[in-house]
């Protein structure tokens, strides 16, 4: 009886080991908001994006090597400046795009709207490039995009944005992480929405 306590007990302890050490399907997103501000409060907006990349993997094949079982999820979460962390959920990339130029826009505010509720403008983000390499003990990150801001009169303002970030690879995964945050978040907060709306007055 006690052997086969013991026997249990092993499988256990082996199941929850073996868990344990199973590499996570997701990558995580720390996305840091700017100082918030009231640069478009009073303006109402829908958001859509759409992934135009000519190359829709993210992971090149050797990042691959360094990162298993990733199922193309993002593990959202949101910093501000008072030093709280939100955890908003698990997303694909344009789920996760959209969810950051949210925060982003709500963060100066402007209100969200879906386009059946009217909004004043609309913000139409193409991403073009979004890929995450591994070369010469180096991560190397690149990504880019077009935005679109158009109001009900028909004007329009476009605006490229692009960026590219490298960070040695010392702790892999967790040092992919690093760059991927930080790379997205200088290139969501470097989109200047108050000027596309002056543009397009």
């Amino acid at each position: 009886m006690e052997t086969r306590k013991l026997f249990a007990l092993s499988v256990i302890f082996l199941a929850i080991f073996a868990s344990a050490c199973t590499p996570k399907p997701f990558l995580k997103v720390q996305y840091q908001l700017p100082s918030s501000s009231t640069a478009l409060t009073g303006e109402t907006i829908s958001l859509t994006i759409s992934d135009i990349r000519k190359d829709a993997t993210f992971l090149s094949d050797n990042a691959r090597k360094s990162i298993k079982n990733f199922n193309n999820t993002y593990s959202l979460v949101v910093l501000r400046d008072d030093g709280s962390r939100n955890l908003l959920g698990a997303y694909d990339v344009d789920s996760l795009l959209k969810e950051m130029f949210k925060q982003r826009l709500e963060n100066e505010g402007c209100q969200v709207f879906t386009p059946a509720e009217n909004p004043d403008a609309s913000l139409a983000i193409q991403l073009k490039e979004f890929k995450l390499d591994a070369v010469d003990r180096k991560w190397t990150l690149r990504m880019s995009y077009q935005a679109g801001l158009s109001k009900k009169k028909g004007l329009v303002a476009n605006e490229s944005v692009s960026g590219s970030a490298e960070r040695l690879k010392v702790m892999g995964k967790t040092d992919a992480e690093k760059i991927l945050g930080e790379l997205v978040t200088d290139m969501v907060n470097k989109l200047n929405v108050a000027k596309l709306f002056e543009k397009a007055q």
